[in-house]
């Protein structure tokens, strides 16, 4: 039995008397770029853990990539703890251009994720965003995320442990 009942849509849209038609449609979809760049990082975030906690060949194909330099590399390979090591990835990633991402999602690719790497490339292609970083940040919320995250797992830990 079919229901008649339809989705709720919600939609931020500022209407300024200023602003061209083109200037409002970017505004609409503003909320939907920032929640999908969001959405991406979380879901390469999860890959790359996968890929360092299993002790995967991720880090070294992106030398190969010419992704990482081979002191990236090296800084992230003589990390003890994986979530810094990942973090550290992260934030070298989100600085790379968009040819480079390109090349990680070969690299991911070529380490068992293909079908991340084309999952990522058909979300951005949908969203008109292909050729570009989505990693990359532009309003801090993701850099947010990634220090709270940070904070929680190293940091916040040794001060429970010095108080006691």
């Amino acid at each position: 039995m079919a229901s008649n009942v339809k989705p709720a849509v919600n939609l931020q849209v500022t209407t300024v008397s200023s602003q061209t038609d083109e200037e409002k449609a970017d505004d609409r979809k503003l909320p939907y770029r920032i929640s999908l760049r969001e959405l991406l990082y979380q879901f390469v975030l999860h890959v790359v853990q996968n890929q360092i906690k299993r002790g995967g060949n991720l880090v070294d194909t992106l030398v190969t990539k010419d992704v990482l330099t081979p002191g990236e590399r090296q800084r992230i390979k003589e990390q003890k703890r994986n979530d810094i090591k990942v973090n550290g990835l992260m934030m070298i990633l989100r600085e790379k251009s968009a040819d480079r991402f390109e090349s990680f999602l070969n690299a991911l690719g070529e380490t068992g994720q293909q079908s991340v790497a084309d999952v990522v490339r058909l979300t951005l292609h949908s969203v008109g965003q292909t050729g570009h970083n989505p990693l990359r940040i532009s309003d801090g919320k993701i850099v947010h995320s990634i220090c709270k995250g940070a904070y929680t797992r190293a940091i916040q830990p040794k001060l429970k442990e010095n108080k006691t």
